[in-house]
């Protein structure tokens, strides 16, 4: 069984921009430095924002409003260090790395919710860990990482061993692992990290080509693991009875004594804003519509607020060509492991976009999943970072960037060699 293919042409109109644009794209490390380009802009913006929605919030809780802030900077800092590394690293590094970060990621989500925890509960879900001296962490985000990675090694272990035809070997040893996975995540009771990791299993089964009557037996499962954590959940339930009460009426449900009203004030914020924003900083629904919520899960909701339906088209447009040029890394590697590795990335980064803006929008209940590389959380951006950093790592490793990676290594040979000679004292 081969890689499913992931069909984008590169062909554009001949002529003025289109051209221009065409040529640049067509260079050996286009897809690498337009990866990097994208994602120090959805940084940049998410660190301003960050910093604006949080203001009031850090200040009520710590008494400075830069606080939550400053902390994502330093996390953004260190993630670009982390993304940097991750990019100069082959398939039997990142291999070795996947290995240990499974199982570092499964002993950590066990330890969320073993008694004794000394991690923080938060709106319900038991997803968080405290390890020795550092911070608090959430084990989730970076077990995405880990599970894209680690999935794409198994895969590419099979293909090598031509096991991708026999449907058992196939599924070994991943869906085993990737169901304890996310079946850990259901008792932590976090709605919106299940979905993404159900995601996730699907996405990367159907680019190795799985047939389509086990992805739709696992879609199956991955929707009763979700009813699970509605069941296990009384946080979630009233947030989806809210929504059902106040989206659908004609169902006959009753919206909870407890319902909050931020996806409310999320809609006001985006109706406020209107076309070009209030302008930085002058957020209303950050004084308190939002409270809590302005720089996590509404995050989009302030900067449609702050800056307007044009600020948000800037990001979602910058999310667009991130994914796009992710597919590009993906059809233009000529291994199993690039191809699934950097699809994988992708198709994670897409569905937690996706499902933060639907909420903005009001169209899906708050099931708490942060907008990558936007919303405050030092272990979403981190993870985001490396994968990002596997991102640039197969882009690197396009045939064509090899060979040009390798000419400029033989022109820099070649020069130092020159001076060499041109440095020795004549006799």
């Amino acid at each position: 069984m081969s890689a499913r293919e992931i069909n984008l042409t590169d062909e554009a109109p001949k002529g003025g921009i289109a051209s221009a644009v065409r040529q640049a794209m067509s260079q050996p490390l286009a897809d690498y430095y337009l990866v990097a380009a994208l994602t120090a802009a959805l940084t940049g913006i998410g660190l301003f924002m960050v910093l604006s929605a949080s203001s009031v919030f850090a200040m009520v809780k710590t008494g400075d409003a830069y606080y939550f802030g400053r902390w994502q900077l330093y996390v953004a800092v260190g993630g670009a260090v982390v993304a940097a590394i991750f990019s100069r690293l082959g398939q039997k590094a990142l291999t070795l790395l996947a290995w240990f970060g499974m199982a570092a990621a499964l002993v950590l989500l066990a330890l969320t919710i073993l008694p004794g925890n000394a991690g923080a509960a938060v709106g319900g879900q038991q997803a968080w860990v405290k390890v020795l001296f550092l911070p608090s962490m959430q084990p989730s985000e970076f077990a995405k990482a880990a599970l894209v990675i680690w999935g794409a090694a198994v895969f590419a272990h099979r293909f090598q061993q031509r096991q991708l035809d026999n449907t058992k070997q196939f599924l070994l040893p991943f869906l085993p692992v990737a169901g304890l996975v996310l079946a850990l995540v259901v008792a932590e009771r976090d709605l919106g990290t299940a979905v993404v990791f159900g995601a996730i299993i699907l996405l990367q089964l159907w680019f190795v080509g799985a047939p389509g009557k086990i992805i739709a037996w696992l879609a199956s499962l991955s929707l009763a693991a979700g009813v699970s954590v509605l069941l296990l959940s009384s946080s979630h339930r009233v947030k989806v009875i809210a929504f059902l009460a106040e989206r659908f009426p004609s169902l006959g449900f009753t919206a909870p004594a407890s319902t909050s009203d931020q996806p409310n004030n999320a809609i006001y914020a985006l109706a406020t804003g209107g076309w070009w924003g209030v302008g930085p900083g002058a957020s209303r629904q950050k004084w308190g519509g939002l409270y809590n919520g302005a720089h996590t899960d509404y995050i989009l909701a302030v900067l449609g607020e702050e800056l307007g339906l044009f600020g948000v088209l800037v990001v979602l447009g910058l999310l667009f060509a991130l994914i796009y040029t992710g597919l590009r890394v993906a059809r233009h590697s000529n291994k199993l492991f690039w191809r699934v590795a950097s699809a994988g990335v992708v198709g994670w980064i897409a569905v937690q976009a996706g499902i933060n803006t639907m909420v903005a929008f009001g169209l899906l209940p708050v099931i708490g999943v942060p907008f990558p590389f936007l919303s405050y959380g030092g272990s979403a951006l981190l993870a985001c970072f490396i994968g990002i950093g596997v991102l640039l790592a197969a882009a690197r490793h396009e045939p064509k960037a090899l060979e040009e990676l390798e000419a400029r290594r033989e022109a820099t040979r070649r020069s130092r060699m020159s001076g060499v000679v041109v440095a020795r004292p004549a006799k």
